[in-house]
């Protein structure tokens, strides 16, 4: 009888411990994470322009046009995020300096230049992914994107870069490039890619989760 109860104790404390537990591992398959993050350029608010002087305001507007003339950026922009846009460069012009500028406004050879891209396949017939991966450079700074994004959610997944994006586990994908935690499993979002990383290391993107090392979803690059 005593053995009973100890069992029976046991038995609950392993359920209270462990419910948690298996709700973190298993609520990623019932639930989707929507993101929608637009090309990583600054739109600043109205009070920021109101105390910009005219040559910030003018350095603004530069970036912004450099970001719009990036290849395949009014696709990824909603209309309400090209209503924002339009408002904020009419500020910025008029908070820019009276005398012509030296300079016409950034040319698409300026702006964000599209450097390899590929689509999102399944890893198999459970872990599914679709969508668009694509790596944007504009001067030192470089950004992996993704548009019309959907992959199988899951426990900690995380956005690599991997030499072998054909590996079916950590054993096979050799060297990685880990960017960060994935923001969410639907929805255009990007992801800095650090200074001084030699891209031609690696072959694509893996949606990776990490506590059960399996593959979600891959994305092979390749030039435009």
């Amino acid at each position: 009888m005593m053995r009973k109860r100890w069992f029976l104790i046991l038995a609950a404390a392993a359920l209270v411990v462990g419910a948690p537990i298996a709700w973190w591992l298993a609520s990623p398959l019932f639930f989707d994470k929507a993101v929608d993050e637009a090309f990583p350029f600054p739109v600043p608010a109205a009070s920021e322009i109101e105390a910009m002087s005219p040559e910030a305001a003018e350095e603004s507007y530069r970036d912004i046009m450099e970001g719009l003339a990036a290849p395949g950026i009014e696709a990824a922009i909603s209309p309400a995020e090209r209503e924002t846009i339009s408002q904020t460069l009419a500020l910025l012009s008029e908070a820019m300096p009276a005398t012509p500028m030296d300079e016409p406004p950034a040319a698409a050879s300026d702006a964000w230049q599209l450097v390899s891209e590929g689509n999102f396949r399944d890893a198999d017939s459970f872990h599914q992914g679709s969508g668009r991966a694509a790596i944007y450079q504009l001067g030192e700074q470089r950004v992996l994107r993704f548009e019309e994004f959907e992959v199988t959610n899951g426990p900690d997944l995380h956005v690599l870069l991997v030499e072998n994006v054909d590996a079916a586990n950590q054993s096979g994908m050799g060297e990685s490039l880990d960017l960060g935690p994935l923001k969410g499993n639907i929805g255009s979002q990007n992801y800095p890619i650090p200074d001084g990383v030699d891209l031609s290391r690696y072959s694509g993107v893996m949606i990776y989760c990490v506590p059960f090392h399996v593959v979600f979803a891959t994305a092979p690059l390749g030039a435009p």
